[in-house]
């Protein structure tokens, strides 16, 4: 009986520990969450991946094997000396994203896939500039955080 009781406390307290003890939280980047564009194409910028929303419905998730094996997601930060140059024969295009980036440095997002990427600058907490490269062809799009 006494057996019982012992076990039964420890139980008993292991159980209100377990309740009280919180897992601590999960710290999700600047780029972590749902993003918009002007024509109400969306993204998912996820910890690990991207996802692509088309304003028809439908989606993209863009992974190793959408990309045939060949893809890679990172974060960091680029000067603006290295995102305008990431355009080099589109001196027009190379312009407007100068005009955009102001500052020295921005907090970047890059994935890689196949024979394209993407990089999403982190203008503010609550703006986007995406450049997509395929080859030696790139465009741009600016992003609300939704």
């Amino acid at each position: 009986m006494r057996i019982l009781r012992y076990s039964t406390i420890i139980t008993c307290s292991a159980l209100v520990f377990a309740c009280t003890v919180s897992p601590a939280p999960r710290v999700e980047g600047p780029f972590v969450g749902n993003w918009i564009t002007a024509e109400n194409a969306s993204i998912t910028i996820r910890p690990d991946t991207i996802v692509q929303y088309q304003p028809d419905g439908e989606s993209t998730t863009l992974d190793k094997n959408a990309c045939r094996g060949i893809f890679s997601f990172a974060h960091g930060t680029k000067s603006r000396q290295d995102l305008t140059s990431l355009v080099p024969r589109q001196p027009d295009l190379r312009q407007k994203i100068s005009d955009i980036l102001v500052e020295q440095s921005y907090p970047v997002a890059e994935l890689n896939c196949d024979r394209g990427d993407q990089t999403y600058v982190l203008l503010n907490d609550r703006q986007l500039l995406a450049i997509y490269r395929d080859g030696d062809v790139g465009a741009i799009e600016r992003l609300a955080r939704r």
